[in-house]
C-alpha cells in the first residue's frame, strides 16, 4: 500500500491512499485519531428511484484519490477517481459541496498562495483552474457555493497527458510535466495561452516546484531521480551600476595617470581642497568662440519667436522647433527678386548664453 498524496494542517493531516479510503489523522492528542474522508459526492434531492439507484452504484465505486487543505484549514478539498470535486468541512467531514469537474481521475489539486484559485489535474489530459469561494465567510450557505472553471489547458497537437502540474510564486503562470516526454509546458493563466517549453535532460520529468519567490522551476528526473533546476539568467549590465562605465567586446589595455590610484592621506586631501577655496574665480571675462569669423562670417536668420512673423507661409522650418524667413527669391524662380522679402537678422542677446527661446 502506497501514499497517493499526503496534506498537512497544523496537527492534522489527510491522506488518500491507493486503492483504499482516504483518512484524516489527528495527532494532538497521544493516540493518533483516524477518521475516514468520504469519498461520496454531494447529490441533489430526488424522488426518481431510478437515478437514486443509478448514483448508488457509481458512488459505491468511487474512491478519493487526492486531497488538498484549503487556505483557512477549515475545509478539505478532495478529488475522486470519478473526476468530482468536494469540499469537507474538516470539523464534521460532512461534504458540503460537489462538483463534476471531469470524467478522468483527479490526480493533483494545487492552490495558489492565497486560497483563491484551484489547479486540476486530470487523467484526461486536460489541466483546469477554478475560482475557490471565500469558505471562511461566516454567512457561508453550502447550497449557494459556486466553483466556477477558468480556464483549460492542454496539448490539442499532440494530446500528452500531464504527471505533476504546480503555480508559480505569484500564481500568474502553470507548469506541467508530460508523460514520456523531458519538456515542461508554461501556461500564462491570465489568457491560458502557451508562452514556453522548457527543454532539459532527455528524460521524463515528475514532480515540478517553483520557487516561492524567484522565477525558479525546479523538476524530478524519473530516470536518474536527479533534481533539475531551470532559471531565468539575467546579464550582467554594469552601466547601472555607474553612469560612467562602459562596456567593450574585448580587454582594453588602460593607460593611468601618474597619481590617479595614488592613496593619500586624509590631511593632505583636506589640505588641497581648502587650498583651491582660495582661489579667485573670473566671471567678468566672455569667452569669444574659436570659430568667429567676424564681419564676413554668415549666419542664418533665425526666427526663434513666431509671434513675430506675419504670416506663416513666409517661414521654413529649419529644425525641430526652428524657424526662419524665406530667403528674397528663394521659390520664386528666375526674377528681379521684387516683392522679396527682407532677411530678419537674429536678436542680440544681453550676454553670452542668454538668449530667449520658446
Amino acid at each position: 500500500m502506497r501514499a497517493f498524496s499526503l496534506t498537512c494542517h497544523s496537527y492534522e493531516f489527510a491522506a488518500s491512499l491507493f486503492e483504499e479510503q482516504a483518512y484524516q489523522v489527528d495527532l494532538t492528542d497521544p493516540i493518533d485519531v483516524k477518521r475516514v474522508i468520504p469519498s461520496k459526492p454531494k447529490r441533489p434531492e430526488t424522488d426518481d428511484n431510478a437515478t437514486r439507484e443509478k448514483w448508488a452504484k457509481e458512488d459505491g465505486k468511487q474512491m478519493t484519490t487526492v486531497t488538498i487543505y484549503a487556505s483557512t484549514g477549515e475545509h478539505i478539498i478532495a478529488g475522486t477517481s470519478k473526476g468530482w470535486l468536494n469540499i469537507i468541512d474538516t470539523k464534521t467531514l460532512e461534504v458540503i459541496f460537489s462538483k463534476k469537474a471531469c470524467a478522468g481521475v483527479i490526480t493533483t489539486l494545487r492552490l495558489t498562495g492565497s486560497g483563491k484559485v484551484l489547479l486540476v489535474n486530470a487523467q484526461d489530459r486536460i489541466i483546469r483552474t477554478f475560482h475557490v469561494p471565500n469558505l471562511s465567510a461566516p454567512d457561508l450557505d453550502p447550497d449557494t457555493i459556486q466553483l466556477p472553471e477558468e480556464h483549460k489547458f492542454q496539448d490539442v497537437v499532440n494530446r500528452l497527458s500531464w504527471n505533476h502540474v504546480a503555480f508559480s510564486s505569484t500564481g500568474e503562470y502553470v507548469a506541467a510535466s508530460t508523460y514520456n516526454n523531458h519538456e515542461l509546458y508554461i501556461w500564462e493563466r491570465g489568457h491560458g495561452s502557451l508562452v514556453r517549453m522548457l527543454e532539459g535532460p532527455k528524460e521524463e520529468q515528475g514532480v515540478i516546484e517553483w520557487h516561492p519567490h524567484k522565477a525558479l522551476l525546479a523538476a524530478c528526473g524519473l530516470e536518474t531521480g536527479r533534481i533539475n533546476i531551470w532559471s531565468v539568467t539575467s546579464p550582467q549590465k554594469w552601466s547601472a551600476l555607474a553612469p560612467d562605465f562602459v562596456e567593450v567586446e574585448e580587454n582594453v589595455e588602460y593607460v593611468e595617470n601618474e597619481d590617479e590610484f595614488d592613496i593619500h592621506a586624509q590631511a593632505e586631501l583636506t589640505k588641497r581642497r581648502l587650498d583651491r577655496e582660495d582661489e579667485e574665480v573670473d566671471v567678468m571675462t566672455v569667452d569669444r568662440a574659436s570659430d568667429d569669423g567676424g564681419e564676413t562670417s554668415f549666419r542664418m536668420p533665425i526666427l526663434f519667436d513666431l509671434g513675430e512673423s506675419d504670416s506663416e507661409e513666409d517661414l521654413i522650418a529649419v529644425s525641430t522647433g526652428t524657424m526662419r524667413r524665406r530667403s528674397p527669391g528663394e521659390g520664386q524662380g528666375e526674377g528681379d527678386g521684387e516683392g522679396a522679402e527682407e532677411k530678419v537678422a537674429p536678436k542680440k542677446a544681453a550676454g553670452r548664453g542668454r538668449g530667449k527661446r520658446r
